[in-house]
């Protein structure tokens, strides 16, 4: 590994060099700022670019033989993307099967003026370039293309140098997927870009889609995958900041809460740049998150050709499988420590009974519901462990407490009194906790799960609109911490339910301290103001986990034979009584007659 890493760290040289191009490259952002895009416009805006790239001293790359902003607006089932040729490559992307939370389709691409991928060099002149900037001409040009299911289409777009030599995009667009191929050609180019490096760049932000805005921007990141190891950029600190990985690359990513860009190169790689810029949005106060990424490539006498993997769209399991099946795991299917149980459960259990199930019910409500009773089923033995042990210990509860007054003064023979009866009567107290802690990583992988799976975005049920957002009832003319600025409906029917499990299961009457009881209903409560901004499909899935349990434990304590139990704990008594009788009758007597 060691060796490795050495051979394919760039020298000292090759170091400074990318260093001068980054710093020559935020140069000419600051002196050529880009205007201010409206991140939800639905159509390319043609801007008039009289003065951009071709009046800058770009040496061979201001060459134009091209001045007008052309247009090719191309729809399959999934997508509608329109193509400039300003960069020479798509400035639009909106998904036909996803929304907005306020309405419309989502829009992939918060600047909608110029193409979203740029090539970037220096060129042999010093001069730093972005393709994005330049003009290109279409090989083609048609302004509306159709691809149905099943077909493919192709575009190409060039950018032709004084000299006659040129850099060429061939984009392949699938008619069934969000992949798009990307083929870029340097046709005598390559003699004019310093280093033969060169970069493919994602530039824009995705767009946010959520209201929750905060939510939303937690998810969002940028990723790297090399070396079998998922990298994860999210900085805190505001302003620019940026990630550097050198060596072979398989892919780049930025993404929000559910929707991700993604490139993937087919040759091999010499690092890739993931670069941030967090911002403070004066009309909310949120923070803004601006992701872009980019994968450097080597030229070569051998190889001018390289191509790409392309995806723009959802966070959807089934689609990036077809991708890459590494991509899935962005989506955050639980805490760190549990992934090598979560993921699994996601992607071999949930995801397919929700496709399966989801199919057949046409509702993804009805679908959580029917899977929230699957796994009561399922862990119905472990559940049932811990029922029988909280009856039991309510039934055990007048003993206990006759034993707490009588060793009052004595915690230990106390202590010793409680052990005894609890062997006496056969009861586990440590018999309700322990299945309950194996049910821990199901519990957490649904917690996290349903807060980023897009298989239950925008999907209806009852009153709730989204089930991957909170189904507000009550708008709220002041924020609480923590809870927000509104109430949600599933969210009081699953406290409700938790009040009556603890009810029905005794908890709450396990404490003779008043203190002690209130704080049973504490874990309700606190749950009431977390959950209050999460799904509601989380919520609704703990309600009918909840109401199951409820008439479980009802069942339970019906078939608790009570008597039975007492018989059993009085017959221990009796039996320890006479022993204790004989043995006293025995240290009498000794007493009397010590020979």
């Amino acid at each position: 590994m060691l060796g490795w890493m050495y051979t394919s760290m760039p020298s000292p040289e090759e170091l400074e060099q990318q260093r001068q191009e980054r710093l020559a490259r935020e140069l000419a952002r600051e002196e050529d700022p880009e205007p201010e895009q409206d991140i939800l416009r639905q159509d390319v805006v043609s801007e008039d670019t009289t003065e951009d790239a071709s009046a800058q001293a770009l040496g061979v790359f201001g060459h134009r033989p091209v001045s007008d902003t052309l247009l090719t607006q191309v729809e399959t089932p999934l997508f509608r993307v329109i193509f400039s040729n300003v960069g020479g490559g798509p400035a639009s992307f909106q998904l036909k099967k996803h929304d907005r939370w306020e309405g419309g389709p989502v829009q992939m691409m918060s600047d909608t003026t110029r193409s979203a991928y740029s090539l970037e060099f220096l060129s042999i002149e010093n001069y730093n370039i972005e393709t994005d900037q330049l003009f290109f001409r279409p090989v083609a040009h048609q302004e509306n293309m159709i691809v149905d299911a099943g077909e493919h289409a192709t575009l190409q777009y060039e950018l032709v140098l004084e000299d006659g030599s040129r850099i060429l995009y061939t984009y392949t667009i699938d008619g069934d997927t969000y992949q798009i191929l990307l083929n870029v050609a340097f046709d005598g180019t390559e003699h004019h870009i310093s280093g033969r490096s060169f970069e493919l760049a994602w530039k824009p932000a995705i767009p946010p889609t959520e209201r929750d805005i905060a939510s939303e921007a937690q998810y969002t990141a940028a990723y790297s995958y090399a070396g079998g190891v998922l990298e994860r950029f999210q900085p805190s600190d505001s302003g620019y900041s940026e990630s550097i990985i050198t060596g072979n690359v398989n892919w780049v990513a930025s993404k929000s809460k559910f929707f991700t860009q993604i490139i993937k190169a087919q040759e091999a790689t010499d690092g890739a740049i993931l670069s941030a810029y967090l911002s403070t949005d004066p009309s909310n106060g949120e923070t803004v998150h601006d992701y872009s990424t980019a994968i450097r490539s080597r030229l070569s006498s051998d190889v001018t050709d390289f191509n790409y993997q392309l995806y723009i769209g959802p966070l959807d399991y089934y689609h990036l499988r077809d991708f890459d099946p590494k991509t899935y795991d962005m989506v955050d299917t639980g805490f760190g420590f549990m992934r090598w149980f979560s993921d699994p459960f996601v992607k071999y259990i949930i995801l397919p009974f929700f496709a399966f199930v989801g199919s057949l019910t046409g509702n993804m409500g009805v679908t959580i519901i029917l899977f929230a009773i699957l796994i009561k089923i399922v862990l119905y033995p472990l559940t049932k462990k811990s029922f029988e042990s909280m009856a039991a210990m309510r039934e055990l509860q007048p003993e206990m407490e006759a034993i707490k007054e009588k060793y009052k003064d004595d915690p230990q023979k106390q202590q010793q009194a409680t052990m005894k009866l609890f062997k006496t009567a056969k009861v586990n107290p440590l018999g309700s906790c322990l299945p309950n802690l194996l049910q821990i990583p199901v519990l957490i992988t649904f917690w996290r799960f349903f807060q980023n799976a897009i298989e239950v975005r925008q999907e209806q049920f009852l009153w709730a609109t989204d089930l991957a957002a909170p189904d507000i009832i009550i708008d709220l003319p002041f924020t609480i911490p923590l809870m927000g600025s509104h109430i949600a409906g599933f969210v009081l029917l699953m406290t409700a339910t938790m009040v009556i499990q603890l009810k029905v299961s005794g908890q709450g009457n396990t404490a003779s301290n008043p203190a002690m009881k209130m704080m049973q209903y504490v874990l309700p409560v606190m749950l009431l103001v977390i959950f209050n901004r999460l799904s509601s499909g989380l919520s609704l899935y703990y309600l009918v986990y909840n109401a199951l349990s409820i008439a479980q434990q009802l069942m339970i304590n019906k078939k608790m034979d009570h008597v039975k139990l007492m018989e059993t704990v009085d017959k221990k008594k009796a039996k320890e009584m006479r022993r204790e009788k004989l043995l006293e009758e025995k240290k009498a007597k000794k007493k009397n007659n010590p020979q």
